[in-house]
């Protein structure tokens, strides 16, 4: 199978985007935890959940683009 230069540019695209989702929910995290405001805990557990998940996704999307760059 070929690996064509869209799939790449595609998959490169897709880490930025999550990279930069990951760091905004970061950062979020970071002020609510400063505030420490008590009505923010449903904000802050959901923060968490999708910090875990981008985590996840990040390493996935890191292995395909390690995998097509060998091919």
């Amino acid at each position: 199978m070929a690996v064509g230069v869209d799939d790449i540019a595609a998959l490169t695209k897709a880490r930025s985007l999550l990279m930069l989702l990951l760091a905004t929910c970061k950062e979020t995290q970071l002020a609510l935890g400063a505030a420490a405001n008590v009505l923010d805990t449903d904000l802050t557990t959901d923060l968490e959940a999708m910090i875990e998940r981008s985590e996840a996704e990040l390493i996935a999307l890191n292995a395909k683009l390690e995998a097509l760059s060998t091919t």
